[in-house]
């Protein structure tokens, strides 16, 4: 049957199908809310709310296998004292319905120390399934390359067919004829590689390695955080992957509820 990706409906989530089938979660910011109070913006904390939202994904899904792609705290490089309390809950709970995989973003520092665990006090913070941390340069799953996107990845990842990563939070912004009425929407990204930028990093690798593929970048699960704009003329993407390796003028852009809407560049 092949390699199939859907994206759930008016959800920042996708679905790979292939032996397994994993939900796919990118840029869950965890205790995005404690920075923005330091800046004035009050918000009680969201984790509960992400929480419930990423169960009802999986509830619908039921997948082999979750993988959260980078970024599931926003501290850096520090822990916070909501990440002490936060991050295990979260993964644990996730941990109840299927092996937890996450790809290290560039604010999962020390991350590994706040896997949940057992204690004499609390016996039920044992998560039912593994959760495992991978390297911040991604790993292929199941045919499928993940990595956050915030540095240079493993070279394996262009064998493969596809690759997902996170960490621009991709967003355009529409506007009427008369530009009176404006809005911000959360988007997929889907783009190729230019295979001479590629080839430039990574000399060793080989035509017959290269398998041209799609590189997904997923929308921010978490809809406080920003991100970039990418039908603003001035936009400048994150991470070697999105700034340095794919071709800017085939990038095509769907919005959350599955309508394509034309490629980033003419959308200007």
């Amino acid at each position: 049957m092949g390699i199939t990706l859907k994206p759930l409906i008016d959800e920042p989530a996708m679905v790979v199908e292939n032996e397994f089938k994993t939900l796919v979660i990118a840029d869950l910011h965890l205790g995005i809310e404690a920075e923005l109070r330091e800046k004035g913006i009050n918000i009680g904390s969201q984790t509960e709310k992400l929480l419930e939202r990423a169960i009802t994904c999986v509830k619908a899904v039921e997948p082999d296998v979750i993988l959260l792609l980078g970024d599931v705290k926003h501290a850096v490089p520090k822990i916070s004292w909501m990440d002490r309390k936060e991050v295990p809950l979260f993964l644990a709970e996730l941990a109840e319905y299927a092996p937890v995989y996450v790809v290290k973003g560039n604010h999962d520092g020390h991350l590994n120390r706040l896997l949940p665990k057992a204690t004499e006090s609390e016996p039920e913070c044992k998560p039912k399934h593994e959760i495992c941390i991978k390297s911040t340069r991604g790993f292929v799953f199941d045919g499928v390359g993940y990595t956050h996107g915030h540095s240079w990845p493993l070279q394996d990842l262009f064998s493969a067919k596809y690759v997902l990563i996170g960490h621009n939070h991709p967003r355009i912004k529409l506007a009427s004829s008369q530009s009176r009425y404006r809005s911000t929407r959360s988007v997929w990204i889907r783009a190729r590689c230019d295979y001479d930028a590629v080839k430039e990093h990574y000399p060793e690798l080989r035509k017959s390695g290269w398998e041209d593929p799609w590189v997904i970048i997923m929308p921010a699960f978490n809809e406080i955080c920003g991100g970039i704009t990418f039908n603003a003329p001035t936009k400048r993407l994150l991470g070697p992957i999105a700034s340095k390796l794919l071709r800017l003028e085939d990038m095509e852009v769907y919005l959350l509820d599955g309508t394509y809407i034309g490629k980033a560049g003419e959308l200007e």
